[in-house]
């Protein structure tokens, strides 16, 4: 057997480097970009970084930003449960509620169109006395809304909200802070707690 020309093997190891490349770069499924392919949402992989880059499209009045969150939870194995915990300081409580309502209709509506999330639950950390002045981080209020329930309300659950009241009864469930919730306007047409039938 004759030995190789330094050239022969030079292209030799290009030709390698090539098929490597070409190989590492598909030996992973592409990661979906789902902020700038929303088409593609519907059946895309539900993960914490794929749920982070869709709810950056979230905006509106009131909608807090997935800047704000301080963690991201999948529970589930086919209709995902996603909790985004957020941390929100606003002082009047019937505005950290609008502000709640807005932000669970803003994130379900885009997080509901992926096939693999069934319930889409937001839940707030902040002070329940803001005035305090205390530096407390507590969860004020959780909310959660499943497909059925929000396809169920739809006339009643559209953004900008007028009424969180009307969000609540909506959801499938909720829990307020004792403290936040002696502070409500609307505590008359809500609960503590509640949870669908």
């Amino acid at each position: 057997m004759q030995p190789r020309s330094p050239f022969k093997v030079i292209c030799m190891m290009v030709a390698a480097c090539f098929l490597l490349a070409s190989c590492s770069r598909n030996s992973e499924p592409a990661k979906v970009n789902v902020a700038q392919k929303k088409e593609v949402w519907s059946k895309a992989e539900v993960t914490r970084e794929n749920v982070k880059l869709i709810l950056a499209e979230a905006s509106g009045r009131g909608v807090i930003g997935i800047a704000q969150a301080k963690d991201i939870q999948l529970q589930g194995a086919n209709n995902k449960t996603v909790t985004v915990n957020l941390s929100h300081e606003v002082e009047d409580p019937d505005k950290l509620m609008l502000d709640t309502a807005e932000t669970l209709l803003a994130y379900s509506h885009i997080l509901l169109e992926n096939d693999g999330i069934g319930t889409v639950e937001v839940c707030l950390f902040g002070n329940p006395a803001p005035p305090s002045g205390k530096p407390v981080n507590k969860e004020l209020v959780r909310i959660a809304i499943n497909r059925a329930d929000l396809q169920k309300g739809q006339d009643a659950l559209t953004l900008p909200v007028d009424n969180y009241a009307a969000v609540f009864q909506h959801a499938t469930w909720y829990k307020i802070h004792p403290h936040l919730f002696k502070s409500l306007l609307h505590k008359d047409h809500l609960k503590m707690r509640a949870y669908q039938k």
